[in-house]
């Protein structure tokens, strides 16, 4: 499952920071641009925390223009490109992401954002070369290999992603979400046997994995099985209970438009919609998906 606790870790390292200039300060300095800087992030913080995003990014926005080298604004202009990504300002996200990479490049959290996005909006060569980036910065990351991976599935470019996949297992022989991709990446290259050996595998050793019936649903859908694929459906919603992913609403809408209920399963497809377009990049870990 869609991406990471960064933006509340910052705000965490923006809180501390913040307090040790607040200890400091205590003989007497004078009020100048650098308490209003502070005063704008805190504000910031506070207009994120009731759910106004919209003032959040505005007051972040003039907190970066108060004290423009202050090297502190790597961290907000992640912390923008996270308040404009929950608003659905994608191309303002990738900005300023972009931004915070042009003063540092080497910021491996950062780039995993923006890779991450690109990935969301379906611009999968972009996110492949900041994966790719990431890899040469940390071969042995099985997250950003699998990241990867995925993207290059989505590129059809499936000899790369079974290497990344294959190089996972390398590193951790026992990794099921490595085998999860290679029962995709089988699924997605009609190779049904090999998919459905694989996801036999998984079910006996991740019996309460949405994800798995999820992924051998597609599996049965793609060879045309409805009613395996049906069966595995409604177990994923069951193991999914209140945190149904998009990607699972998605397939429900296909199995109800493919049964010929057209209308029902636009119902679900545009709830998936709404939840990929409200993706909340401050609410997930970096390893979901």
């Amino acid at each position: 499952m869609i991406i990471n606790n960064l933006f509340k870790s910052c705000l965490i390292i923006l809180f501390l920071f913040t307090l040790n200039q607040g200890v400091k300060a205590q003989d007497k300095v004078k009020v100048d641009s650098t308490d209003a800087y502070f005063i704008l992030i805190d504000s910031s913080f506070m207009a994120s925390s009731v759910g106004d995003y919209a003032l959040a990014e505005t007051y972040l926005k003039k907190a970066i223009q108060e004290k423009e080298e202050q090297a502190l604004n790597i961290y907000l202009l992640n912390n923008l490109g996270g308040l404009q990504q929950i608003q659905g300002k994608f191309d303002e996200a990738i900005m300023s992401y972009t931004a915070a990479l042009v003063k540092d490049s080497e910021e491996k959290t950062i780039r995993f954002n923006r890779a991450k996005l690109y990935a969301l909006i379906g611009k999968h060569k972009a996110a492949i070369t900041d994966y790719s980036i990431l890899v040469s910065q940390a071969p042995t990351n099985e997250l950003y290999l699998y990241q990867r991976a995925m993207s290059y599935l989505l590129s059809k470019d499936y000899d790369l992603a079974e290497l990344d996949l294959s190089d996972i297992l390398k590193l951790s022989p026992k990794s099921l979400k490595a085998r999860i991709g290679l029962a995709l990446l089988h699924t997605m290259k009609k190779d049904f046997d090999k998919a459905e050996q694989i996801y036999d595998y998984l079910v006996e050793h991740l019996p309460n994995s949405a994800d798995v019936y999820e992924g051998r649903a597609r599996m049965y859908l793609a060879r045309n099985m409805k009613g395996f694929a049906i069966r595995d459906m409604n177990k994923a919603f069951e193991l999914s209970k209140v945190s149904v992913s998009p990607s699972l609403y998605r397939l429900k809408a296909n199995v109800l438009m493919d049964m010929g209920d057209d209308k029902k399963g636009k119902e679900y497809l545009d709830r998936a919609l709404k939840m990929e377009l409200s993706v909340d990049p401050t609410k997930r870990k970096e390893g979901d998906e």
